[in-house]
């Protein structure tokens, strides 16, 4: 009897346990939490030097897989042993690098790729924890020779101010601290300079020499006097002239320079002779500039903005003017043994024979047309009318994307330039305030200069009138580039049209590296270079 009741109760608590799982839930979940998105295990990855470390994706909810790895530097951290879901990471050498990822899934037909990136820091000891309430020296103001050679000591130094109270001179020794901004505020003082900066800035100096014998330096001279010697084999960037009635004299002494920007009324004076080889000097005035001078004994290839008077010495032979706008003109004194070829804003050209005194050539009355000028006069025939400048500009809230993609230098390691190879680049995410083309040209620390070009136009952005543009895949020359590396600049201007003259460019500076192996160079910068740019 009692057994049989017992059975009774289990089947009924059963019957009712089956009835209940068929019945919904009071309070379903209509939709499930939105997944949160793949990311690398971690974006930042401290190593020893010969340490390894293994990167695994986390939150993969729709299968992605890694495709590729690179990284932006493999003499400091290397990867291998990739796999769909992971990679391995060495430390080589201290310094940084990123390492990107790049993933792909088949489960969505659209955003189904996607690029991870995980900075790297490689030490040689593991890194002392710092006390938040201590703070780093980052700033140094030197008055002796002993203070200056401490703060190049020091590592977390960013910016060293030279500024002796009496006559101090200064010797640098040769080394690089690319982290560091050299100002020198020095007016009795001389200085030589053996090592590399990611700056230096000349406030004032004695008036008779900076003596220069680093490599890929960039000045800017804002000193109102002053003499910099660029030594036998050093190499200099380029050199900004902003002060007006500055009086700077610049002597080469079997040195290189790439290129000299005025942007003020200022004297300019160029003597010596350059480096076997090495291309003519790059100066350009800037529309800020009227009324500044230049006399050289180097050849140079000359653009200006601005009305100039320009003196060409025995020495500066082959040397060329672009005039660059209308309104403008450029008075020219030829003393060399050859013709100078001045080539005005509508590519007309004109050629001021030797022994010319002060002729001045005008710019044309637009940027296109057609004339006639007979040389040695500065008179002719021809058409055309004002075009004022373009209002349009860059989009001063769009971020150009300037991407490296590779690179390749061949040549005797042992000399000091590469003698052949390329490097190829692609820019994105050009864009115009209003309706108007652009267009772009890119420059070198060693002394190559394009000309402009058009992008092309892409899709449309958002409602209003204004379109992406872009440079998928070009090419530069890198012969002539120090095995070290230089700095490409890239320009950007809306270009003209039928009623306007082109507009103000713009420009964003990359460095780039180039890495020894097996005898060839390969091409390294970091892929992405963004910069925003302020009216």
């Amino acid at each position: 009897m009692k057994k049989n009741l017992i059975k009774k109760v289990f089947a009924v608590s059963l019957s009712i346990a089956m009835a209940c799982s068929l019945i919904p839930a009071a309070n379903p979940v209509t939709a499930s939490a939105a997944a949160p998105y793949v990311s690398l295990k971690t974006t930042f990855k401290t190593l020893k030097v010969g340490q390894t470390y293994k990167m695994t994706l986390k939150n993969n909810t729709i299968n992605w897989k890694i495709k590729k790895v690179e990284t932006t530097d493999k003499t400091i951290a290397t990867v291998y042993g990739k796999t769909t879901s992971s990679v391995m990471l060495k430390g080589k050498a201290e310094g940084r690098a990123t390492i990107r990822v790049r993933l792909q899934t088949t489960k969505r037909k659209k955003n189904n790729t996607k690029t991870l990136r995980c900075r790297v820091k490689v030490v040689t000891t593991t890194p002392t924890p710092v006390d938040p309430g201590t703070t780093t020296q980052t700033d140094a103001t030197v008055t002796t020779q002993q203070e200056l050679t401490d703060a190049l000591a020091k590592s977390g130094i960013t910016k060293i101010t030279i500024k002796p109270a009496s006559a101090v001179n200064f010797t640098i020794p040769s080394g690089t601290y690319s982290n560091v901004d050299l100002i020198v505020d020095a007016p009795q003082s001389e200085i030589e300079n053996s090592a590399t900066f990611k700056s230096i800035t000349v406030e004032n100096i004695k008036s008779s020499t900076w003596t220069e014998k680093g490599t890929g330096n960039a000045f800017t001279w804002r000193a109102a006097n002053g003499r910099l010697v660029v030594g036998k084999g050093a190499t200099v960037r380029n050199v900004t002239v902003p002060t007006a009635n500055a009086k700077v004299a610049i002597d080469v002494q079997e040195g290189t320079i790439a290129a000299i920007s005025v942007t003020a009324k200022a004297d300019l004076t160029i003597t010596g002779k350059l480096a076997e080889g090495a291309p003519a000097i790059s100066i350009s005035f800037s529309a800020s500039a009227t009324d500044a001078t230049l006399s050289t004994a180097i050849k140079a290839a000359v653009s200006t903005a601005a009305k100039i008077a320009t003196t060409f010495l025995a020495g500066a032979e082959d040397s060329t003017i672009k005039i660059e706008v209308t309104g403008i003109s450029v008075a020219v004194t030829n003393n060399t043994t050859k013709k100078i070829t001045v080539t005005r804003n509508n590519n007309t050209t004109l050629d001021v024979a030797v022994g010319a005194k002060g002729q001045t050539v005008s710019s044309a009355a637009s940027n296109t047309g057609t004339g006639t000028w007979t040389p040695g006069t500065s008179t002719g025939t021809g058409t055309g009318t004002v075009k004022p400048k373009t209002s349009n500009t860059i989009n001063t809230g769009s971020s150009i994307k300037v991407q490296i993609n590779s690179g390749s230098a061949l040549g005797l390691v042992s000399s000091e330039t590469v003698s052949s190879g390329s490097l190829t680049y692609s820019i994105s995410e050009v864009r115009a305030v209003s309706a108007g083309a652009i267009e772009y040209r890119v420059t070198t620390d060693y002394g190559y200069y394009g000309s402009w070009k058009s992008m092309t136009r892409g899709a449309q952005v958002g409602t209003t009138d204004i379109y992406n543009y872009m440079v998928e895949k070009e090419s530069i020359s890198l012969e002539g580039a120090k095995w070290t590396g230089g700095t490409i600049t890239f320009q950007f201007r809306v270009a003209g049209d039928g009623t306007y003259s082109a507009g103000d460019a713009s420009e964003i500076k990359v460095p780039f590296t180039i890495t020894i192996a097996d005898g060839k160079g390969t091409v390294n910068a970091d892929s992405d270079f963004n910069e925003f740019w302020a009216k």
